[in-house]
């Protein structure tokens, strides 16, 4: 394994835990995989100028906590997604729910135990690949123990370079010992177990929902592909609205052209719950 201490991955404020308060209604934002709520603050403070309270959770073994990951399982993911549900309702009366990436899939199960007032999936990711290796993940699972995601990354490209910063930002990616720390740098296999576990609960489990939601889906997503968020969205039934967008997976990054888009359906799903906004001395 990587020397954690020495790359220090994601140690910055903004891939803690937020919670801003608001006073109309409450919307949880769940990140993916292996992301963290810096994934979607710019979702949070689009709701939270709106007038919500919005709350980012960091997912246990996610963040700074990333060395202990693979001592987590889904069933971790989702108990910490009900909690936080089970606090908002205390204090909100319209309590929605919001899940990006991996993040939809944990949403979905949370959902079952503790249902929000509209479910608003974003990229869902649930399966980890459509094809043979999909099929055979069980068997591959048992050959290789772990994998080396950098080990062929080109570290002249700047999108691998902005992708890998944003996991460790200290790293000098043109120091060739850094280098060759990440081609070296091992994933347990059982990560990804706990990965497609999650994913594989939610597709079960949508046709037993019952929430109100909307699906916001890129098209040229190759991470969570078109084609398998049709399927969750079928299984999801005519309560949830599916929007396919011209775009690939960072629908939630704010630089992205369709962010505008992904903004405005995202406030009219949650103006369509919320209570009138309640405008304090001083607005």
């Amino acid at each position: 394994m990587m020397d954690y201490s020495k790359f220090a991955p994601f140690q910055g404020e903004e891939h803690a835990s937020f919670l801003w308060s608001g006073n109309r209604g409450a919307a949880l934002l769940i990140h993916g995989f292996p992301g963290t709520p810096a994934e979607v603050r710019g979702l949070g403070k689009i709701i939270h100028e709106a007038g919500w309270t919005a709350q980012g959770l960091l997912l246990p073994g996610f963040g700074a906590d990333l060395p202990q990951l693979a001592d987590r399982t889904a069933d971790d993911w989702i108990a910490a997604t009900v909690s936080a549900l089970r606090q908002l309702r205390q204090d909100h009366e319209i309590v929605a729910l919001i899940g990006y990436s991996m993040g939809g899939s944990v949403a979905i199960n949370a959902a079952l135990k503790e249902r929000p007032d509209r479910l608003i999936l974003i990229a869902p990711f649930w399966q980890l690949s459509g094809g043979w290796q999909g099929q055979l993940w069980p068997l591959l699972r048992l050959i290789f123990r772990s994998f080396k995601p950098f080990q062929r990354v080109d570290f002249s490209d700047p999108r691998a370079r902005e992708n890998i910063h944003r996991f460790i930002p200290a790293a000098d990616l043109d120091d060739p010992e850094v280098q060759q720390g990440l081609r070296e740098f091992q994933v347990p296999s059982r990560i990804l177990d706990a990965l497609r576990t999650v994913g594989l609960m939610a597709h079960r489990n949508a046709d037993r929902l019952g929430v109100d939601g909307i699906i916001l889906q890129g098209s040229a997503d190759e991470v969570a592909r078109a084609s398998a968020t049709r399927q969750l969205a079928a299984r999801l039934g005519n309560r949830f609205d599916y929007q396919e967008i011209q775009a690939d997976h960072l629908l939630v990054a704010e630089e992205n052209p369709v962010f505008p888009l992904v903004r405005q359906r995202l406030l009219t799903a949650l103006a369509e719950v919320a209570p009138p906004r309640v405008h304090l001395q001083g607005e």
